[in-house]
């Protein structure tokens, strides 16, 4: 029989797409927002109650999930409209985009609105691995586990996210002596055994984590051919993987940082040389994952595969903000680096969002829906 579950024993071993930031669990009342269509032709969403409070940078943006789920539908050219393809996959690597082809992301971008879609994203995103989790029978101790979320851990949360934006926003050198400090660990003096993970160590668990139910998947389904190719050793080429369906068009602007980490040039040497055992440790702990924490065994085929277009567009945008991280420490490139860290502020609050959707085990969970 699984022994109950922890918050610890989460964020200890983390629980899929790199969730390992803490979110301080506090007392407080729930205070829940329901959403409506942002008005305009073409399709909408509705969102049902999520948590939300007021009092942060955040802001609620129906308009911008609208206009984003218009172009969605535009890009499906007919084919159906799938929410958790749209909310978890889509949305993200379209704002990602965005932020790496701004010039100056945390100044020119709605930071705000930004910062609810990414919430969005990824508390509802939670919420269906969650579902989907406990629908197969087989994760005892996540079904009988419940933590929503607080109003001081959602504040606390923002906040984590705001400190990052204000590195940004910062002078150059501070700008790429936090691209530097950001891709490694961090001790955390109130639990030695619990670091806060750096950018590398996300890269790392979430490659294991998506090789290991490329891998191994449930007993009956298929994995795509080739649907992702990482190096055998992370020491050859760091912060490396290949996609058969690239969603991330910034990814592909990184590349020669990859090539000059793999070819140890210049300052990229002493980077690569601290990369690689970072990366094969992470590896190893979110192939884990699936190996006592959770079990994928029973998902349906639709609901592996809309697993594996989750995990591959995260792991896509943990790549290219690493990498964006890695060039801007490298060369001292604050441009650069000021997207990088706009990119790692979203990305630090995805994360957090997502631990809240998967421990949040009140009844009557719900996604959101499109609407004409």
């Amino acid at each position: 029989m699984d022994k109950p579950w922890t918050r610890r024993d989460l964020l200890k071993r983390g629980a899929g797409l790199g969730l390992t930031a803490a979110v301080a669990p506090t007392l407080g009342s729930l205070n829940l927002s329901t959403t409506k269509p942002g008005g305009g032709s073409g399709v909408g969403v509705v969102v049902p109650d999520y948590p939300f409070f007021d009092g942060t940078t955040m802001r609620e943006s129906p308009k911008l999930l609208d206009s984003l789920a218009r172009k969605y539908q535009r890009a499906q050219a007919g084919d159906e409209l799938v929410m958790t393809r749209f909310l978890f996959s889509y949305v993200p690597v379209s704002l990602f985009d965005r932020i790496f082809a701004t010039s100056d992301p945390v100044d020119e971008l709605p930071i705000g609105p930004y910062l609810w879609l990414f919430h969005l994203s990824g508390y509802f995103g939670g919420v269906w691995l969650r579902g989907e989790l406990v629908r197969t029978g087989h994760n005892a101790a996540l079904s009988g586990y419940s933590e929503p979320q607080t109003e001081a851990g959602f504040t606390a949360q923002v906040a984590k996210a705001d400190t990052v934006l204000d590195a940004a926003r910062s002078s150059n050198k501070l700008v790429v002596a936090y691209n530097e400090e950001s891709l490694f660990d961090k001790e955390n003096a109130e639990d030695p055994e619990m670091p806060e993970r750096g950018l590398i160590d996300t890269f790392g668990y979430n490659e294991g984590y998506l090789l290991q139910i490329v891998d191994a998947p449930p007993a009956g389904l298929t994995t795509p051919p080739d649907f992702v190719q990482c190096p055998a050793n992370a020491a050859d080429s760091p912060l490396v993987c290949g996609y058969s369906v690239g969603r991330l068009k910034a990814l592909r602007t990184f590349h020669p940082v990859a090539q000059k980490l793999a070819e140890r040039k210049g300052a990229y040497a002493d980077l690569a040389e601290q990369i690689a055992p970072l990366q094969a440790a992470g590896i190893e702990r979110g192939r884990g994952v699936w190996d006592g924490l959770l079990n994928v065994q029973g998902f349906s085929q639709e609901a592996y595969e809309q697993l594996l277009d989750i995990s591959s567009a995260f792991l896509e945008t943990v790549q290219a903000t690493v990498l964006a991280s890695v060039q801007g420490a490298a060369e001292s490139n604050a441009s650069v680096g000021r997207r990088a860290a706009t990119a790692n502020a979203m990305l630090k609050l995805w994360l957090a969002s997502y631990l809240i959707g998967i421990t949040d085990g009140r009844p009557g969970r719900a996604l959101p829906e499109f609407e004409e």
